[in-house]
């Protein structure tokens, strides 16, 4: 329930005399919004008395251990540290402000705020803290920790926090149960939303002198969440336990959630591994997008037998996976160039001969959503694209982007004939089975660096067109610490990566294709896209006033991505590909953008 009120000049200050709840800096007449929740746009689905999410099982049993795998390794618990590669699951050890709800677009419910506040013109937001927030440690969480967290998280943490908050002017704790943060220019609901979702760290922990919040190590920090680190073996394992007097045990957002006693997750060193460990009864639980594992790698006594059970649970995530080009490197320079090179992806022959036909193209970073831009440009997308027309290709007004596509059998000599053709135009010529470039004679060769050997499967029959190109692309598959590193420095050629970017992106898209977080040091703008109407597509996104605006924005900046061959989609899939031991139970109604793994509980212990 929405409360709005307005305050005449003549009571404002008196009142404020007998409460802190509103801000103290209001002006007269403002209009004030307080609320349990807050949506991006539309009406939210729970009112202030609900009892639990519609996709939760209030009573469902708690107790048992439930065993999950990760592959490679881990250094830190530390996730708000610029560096490091984090345990599986210590991102959520710490409580926000506010949590999300999986079966809405983009809503956000009170958690550690009972509240949020803010007026029309959105130039300031406040959370009103719950009374009965604790750390582990019971000490309360007071409206100090999140002064500090903010303020501390801008200045030391990973660089996205600076993108994300740039337009935050200020952060005061008017109360101890009460702070406000004040922006400097009116905004939209966005930045409101991200700032609702921030995880809340304890200032007496944290400022001790042996424990540094920019550095990533292995001691277990002191956090606020429904579980805590239990024991750890660096690198190879981490026990949660749940947390057994954790304060918002009974909170309407936590009915019905984290319901196992331990979680359990065990290191591999790949994937491969990871599913014969799976196949020996070492863990319980597997989400496994890899389509000949899906069809082929689970047959067997145990999936006779029913001890294990395959479930395609539908979702309406979007995104994508694919082949990003580094367009910080000089030879990628040309948009020709990266054309010819995504049409040496033959998705067909590779999805049909290697994954059973399991994979869905990929055709726009927002694959799967009424996001995508699937169909010619809207007379609004026309306006927003007008100012760059000179600089953008004739093709962003005219067509829809299509990738590669071939009948599967293994010829694609139709888009080879273009690829050549491209090349050519672009100053490219095949000299004894090499591409080299006419001018400088320099040979086109790249590197494609890999996290997993099976991405391997779909990396090598690209590799292998590429060279009837005259393209030498070598594969490199090296650990995931090694990966990560790499791709904080920027340090490769080309990667596969998946980009996420949820059913409501707004602030998110700065990160993901905004100019600074091209430039900033592991930033998450993987290709260095780098682009005027990029960075003022985003911002409209983020003033956005309604869904609608939002997708002729958002699918306007897909069309310019696409275009631009920053990347080479790959594929995605429509439905969350679970495998699991019989005894394990989750809600029969699944959240609609979530996976819902917090969700699940053992039917008997």
């Amino acid at each position: 329930m929405n409360i709005v009120f307005f305050l005449p000049a003549s009571l404002v200050y008196g009142w404020l005399l007998l409460t802190a709840l509103v801000p103290n800096t209001l002006q007269a007449n403002e209009k004030v919004t307080r609320s349990h929740a807050m949506s991006m746009y539309d009406e939210f689905k729970y009112p202030a008395n609900f009892t639990h999410f519609g996709y939760t099982n209030p009573d469902a049993p708690k107790g048992g251990t439930l065993r999950k795998a990760a592959t490679g390794s881990f250094d830190t618990f530390n996730t708000f540290a610029p560096k490091g590669n984090w345990a599986a699951d210590s991102y959520f050890l710490y409580d926000s402000l506010m949590v999300r709800a999986g079966d809405e677009p983009y809503t956000v419910y009170g958690l550690i705020a009972q509240s949020i506040e803010y007026p029309q013109d959105l130039s300031w937001v406040a959370y009103n803290l719950h009374p009965d927030a604790r750390f582990h440690d019971n000490a309360p969480i007071t409206a100090d920790d999140v002064v500090y967290t903010f303020e501390t998280l801008r200045e030391k943490g990973p660089p996205h926090y600076r993108h994300l908050y740039a337009d935050v002017s200020s952060v005061k704790a008017t109360s101890r149960h009460r702070v406000e943060f004040r922006f400097s220019r009116p905004q939209s609901k966005p930045l409101l939303l991200r700032l609702s979702q921030l995880r809340v760290l304890p200032k007496h922990f944290w400022t001790r002198p042996d424990n540094n919040i920019a550095i990533a190590d292995l001691n277990p920090p002191l956090a606020s969440g429904p579980f805590k680190i239990k024991d750890f073996q660096a690198g190879h394992q981490v026990t949660y336990e749940r947390v057994k007097h954790y304060w918002a045990a009974n909170l309407p957002v936590n009915k019905g959630r984290h319901n196992f006693d331990e979680v359990r997750i065990d290191y591999y060193r790949d994937d491969q591994i990871a599913l014969e460990a799976f196949k020996q009864g070492a863990y319980d639980l597997r989400v496994d997008g890899n389509p000949k594992n899906w069809v082929e790698g689970y047959k067997g006594k145990r999936l006779d037998k029913g001890e294990i059970i395959q479930e395609a649970v539908p979702n309406s995530s979007l995104g994508m996976r694919a082949f990003v080009f580094n367009l910080r490197k000089a030879k990628f320079a040309d948009r020709r160039l990266r054309q010819a090179i995504s049409l040496a992806l033959d998705f067909q022959w590779i999805n049909k001969h290697l994954y059973y036909d399991t994979y869905k193209q990929a055709y726009s970073l927002f694959s799967n959503s009424e996001l995508a831009a699937d169909a010619l440009p809207s007379a609004n997308e026309i306006k927003l694209l007008s100012p760059w027309h000179k600089e953008l290709p004739e093709e962003v007004f005219t067509r829809v982007f299509q990738p590669a596509r071939t009948d599967g059998s293994g010829n694609w000599r139709n888009n080879q004939r273009l690829a050549l053709q491209l090349l050519k135009d672009a100053g490219w010529v095949l000299k004894d089975g090499k591409l080299k470039h006419r001018q400088t004679n320099e040979p086109m060769t790249f590197e494609i660096l890999l996290s997993q050997p099976e991405f391997e499967r779909f990396a090598l029959p690209f590799a292998n067109n590429l060279k009837l190109l005259g393209i030498h692309a070598r594969i490199s598959t090296i650990d995931t610490s090694q990966y990560i590193n790499r791709l904080r420095e920027f340090d490769f050629d080309m990667v596969i990566h998946g980009f996420y970017p949820g059913i409501s992106p707004t602030t998110e898209l700065k990160s993901f294709w905004g100019s600074e977080s091209a430039k900033a040091h592991a930033g998450k703008n993987i290709s260095g896209i780098s682009l005027p109407v990029l960075d003022a597509l985003i911002e409209k996104a983020i003033k956005a006033e309604n869904r609608n605006e939002l997708i002729d924005i958002v699918r306007a900046l897909d069309r310019v991505v696409l275009w631009h061959y920053a990347t080479i989609p790959q594929w995605y899939l429509p439905y969350w590909p679970f495998i699991y031991k019989k005894g394990l139970k989750h809600p029969k109604i699944p959240p609609e953008y979530a996976s819902g793994l917090d969700t699940w509980w053992w039917q008997s212990m």
